[in-house]
């Protein structure tokens, strides 16, 4: 069959399945269609399709059927309820089954179909890519169905699938399959599209600006597709209905259900659910999915949506231009105050970069590491502070920073020995609270010393490269004089800028940090939970991982993390204490400001969990291990 001879039936013209039947008649397609809306019906039309009055009559005469209804009852009712389509529908026809529906439900609509006798097939074709992506007919398709169904189908599936941009992947010969393959999909989706409104609801009564954050998370390890693509919803929502919440809450239902028919505990996914009820009970149910937020405007927090034009609000989102001071790079010394996993390879780029580096630790295991890779080290730190014009933290905590600049005594530390004028350049993620009382301790010897607050992110293998992202707040005048420090630190790749300079004074970078590994987590602890479910699904995860990670479900820490469950490595990257750290800061200063975090909670009892069972100090992606106690192993 080819378009110039399959006729197409088409029931079900929502926001997706317009687009998909109007790309279709695009394509040369002769397509017959039917909805309960008139308007809807009356747009397609205009586009070139046949209206009709009932859906027995858009089903009449074709060899493919189109099914883009809203759930499981209405696909049952159409075809052998009140529709009475399978009736209608000649021999040897395919039903192409694009709505998302659990996965046994399908099984029994084909038995169904095959009692009729006249080798209707079905193909299970759940869809992903949204309405503007159907429009062109570039969306990810996942398929399941017999060799024959498959193969009558194609043509049509192909359209709507073209590349680039859009895929076709067939994952198995019986229906069902691509329903559990987009089952596991929205576990990713739901979860990123409830987290993206969770954490600009806490940029905004933060303080901060969320287009700016928004600007500076796309290029982070907290980036995802959904983040990419909701946040401008809620920003400045151009007034066209997209993807309704009422149907990621379905979506995210079926998951539940699913979970709860199996006995398989999915606690992100648990919560995600009650999110969404939450914003359709709080009257959120005609909002688009991406606007979640607003649930949390319900709770007295800040309005999100921006006044001004798209252009208007990107002049106002611009971060810091910092101009360099004057100081060359041989008068650059720096004093770097913590030689672990990140602050050795800091330590060692910065003295890769020609700057006069002297480095500290109390390990002196750190300390023999920096000298043998040709490094000045000193065991002696009140001595080094005297002649130190920039010192730089790379500690765990804000506490060990206090105790190297104030002391026990409050009297001993290195504040009371550095220069007049040097400045102090934080790399730990530490609150934003945190970096304030320390500059308010520092502001009363009135020495003039300058705190940066310029927390880092990229792990060891890109602090040995000089290519973190740094999120730096503070004093314009501090930070312009350790822009060769830190752009030495960062250096901007191919496609991306690393060294962000966060308006809003000091802290301002740690809160931005701080929303970005909030993200992270949460896009971490529902990788290892999508993961194992597919798994204890029996489910081949390679093909799962290969199918989901390019598409809606992407996102960065998906793709860096989930090779890492199936192969762990012999050390850690990241280690799993450290987003127990991070995650618990971000929940502290968010009670601060009235901001509930749902899915971040969730997700720090999940690492809690992992450290509780050992696993503090290996990698983070170890949090895939949390169900081998139900036999589930992501190893290969």
């Amino acid at each position: 069959m080819t378009s110039q001879t399959t006729k197409v039936g088409w029931i079900g013209l929502g926001a997706m399945g317009s687009g998909m039947a109007s790309s279709l008649v695009s394509q040369g397609y002769t397509v017959k269609a039917y909805d309960v809306w008139k308007p809807s019906l009356e747009a397609v039309v205009q586009a070139g399709a046949v209206g009709c009055e009932t859906p027995p009559k858009a089903a009449e005469g074709v060899q493919v059927l189109g099914l883009m209804v809203v759930n499981a009852v209405q696909v049952e009712d159409v075809l052998f309820g009140s529709g009475k389509v399978a009736e209608v529908l000649q021999q040897d026809a395919v039903i192409i089954c694009f709505s998302t529906v659990p996965p046994s439900f399908l099984v029994t609509i084909a038995e169904r179909l095959e009692a009729l006798g006249k080798n209707i097939g079905l193909c299970d074709c759940p869809v992903s890519g949204g309405s503007t992506r159907a429009s062109t007919g570039e969306l990810a398709i996942m398929s399941s169905g017999t060799p024959s169904s498959i193969s009558r189908a194609e043509p049509v599936l192909s359209a709507l699938t073209r590349p680039p941009v859009g895929a076709l992947s067939v994952v198995g010969d019986k229906v069902g399959k691509a329903s559990d393959y987009k089952l596991i999909n929205q576990v990713f989706c739901a979860v990123q599209i409830a987290s993206q409104g969770e954490v600009i609801a806490l940029a905004k009564n933060w303080g901060l600006n969320v287009r700016l954050v928004y600007n500076v998370v796309r290029g982070a390890s907290g980036d995802s597709f959904m983040f990419g693509h909701r946040v401008p919803w809620s920003l400045n929502h151009d007034g066209i209905p997209k993807s309704a919440m009422t149907i990621i809450s379905k979506d995210i239902g079926i998951v539940m259900d699913e979970s709860r028919l199996l006995g398989f505990p999915a606690p992100l996914c648990s919560v995600t659910e009650q999110v969404f009820t939450a914003g359709i009970g709080a009257g959120l149910a005609r909002e688009d999915d991406g606007c979640i937020s607003k649930l949390w405007e319900r709770f007295g927090g800040q309005p999100i949506a921006e006044k001004g034009s798209v252009e208007e609000e990107e002049e106002k989102a611009k971060e810091l231009n910092i101009s360099p001071s004057t100081t060359s790079k041989e008068e650059q010394k720096v004093l770097v105050v913590g030689l672990g996993a990140i602050g050795l390879p800091i330590a060692q780029a910065l003295h890769n970069g020609g700057i006069d580096v002297l480095g500290y630790d109390v390990n002196m295991e750190n300390l023999d590491r920096f000298s043998g890779g040709g490094g000045k080290v000193t065991s002696d730190v009140l001595k080094a502070s005297e002649d130190a014009r920039t010192v730089l933290f790379v500690t765990n905590t804000a506490k060990q920073i206090e105790g190297v600049l104030f002391g026990l005594d409050g009297k001993s530390g290195i504040a009371s020995t550095l220069p007049k004028d040097s400045i102090i350049i934080i790399c730990s993620t530490i609150s934003p609270s945190e970096a304030t009382n320390l500059q308010t301790r520092l502001d009363g010897l009135s020495n003039n010393i300058q705190i940066i607050d310029a927390p880092v992110s990229g792990g060891p293998s890109r602090a040995s490269t000089g290519e973190l992202s740094i999120f730096a707040s503070g004093p314009t005048e501090a930070l312009e004089k350790a822009h060769f420090i830190l752009s030495t630190l960062s250096s901007a790749t191919k496609d991306k800028k690393n060294l962000h300079y966060i308006p809003g004074g000091l802290g301002s970078g740690s809160k931005v940090k701080l929303i970005n590994n909030l993200l992270a987590s949460i896009h971490l602890a529902v990788a290892a939970e999508g993961m194992a479910f597919a798994k204890y699904k029996n489910m081949d995860t390679e093909k799962v991982f290969e199918v989901v990670r390019g598409g809606a479900a992407y996102s960065y820490m998906m793709v860096d993390r989930v090779p890492r469950m199936f192969n762990p490595p012999s050390t850690p990257h990241s280690a799993t204490t450290t987003l127990v750290k991070d995650l618990t800061l971000v929940i502290n200063e968010a009670k601060k400001c009235n901001t509930p975090l749902f899915l971040g909670q969730a997700a720090l009892q999940q690492f809690t969990k992992a450290v509780s069972k050992g696993w503090g100090g290996e990698d983070d992606s170890s949090l895939g291990r949390l169900w081998e106690d139900m036999g589930v192993s992501l190893k290969l």
